[in-house]
C-alpha cells in the first residue's frame, strides 16, 4: 500500500458517501475497519497507520 495522504482520503470519503457512509459520524477505528473491509485500494493497509490518517484528516491536520 502506498502512502495515504489527505487526497487519499478525500477521495475515499467521496466514494463512500456516495453509499451513505459519512466519515466524520464515525470513530477513526470503525472506518478504519470499513475500510479495510470494502475498499479494494485499502485491503491490505496496516490497520494502525489507517488509525492514524483518518484521525488526522478528520481533525484537518493530513496533509
Amino acid at each position: 500500500m502506498k502512502a495515504i495522504t489527505k487526497e487519499t482520503m478525500d477521495l475515499a470519503a467521496a466514494r463512500h458517501l456516495v453509499d451513505g457512509f459519512i466519515f466524520r459520524a464515525y470513530t477513526p477505528h470503525k472506518i478504519a475497519h470499513e475500510l479495510m473491509r470494502w475498499d479494494e485500494e485499502f485491503r491490505d493497509a496496516n490497520y494502525n497507520q489507517l488509525v492514524a490518517a483518518v484521525t488526522l484528516w478528520q481533525s484537518g491536520a493530513c496533509d
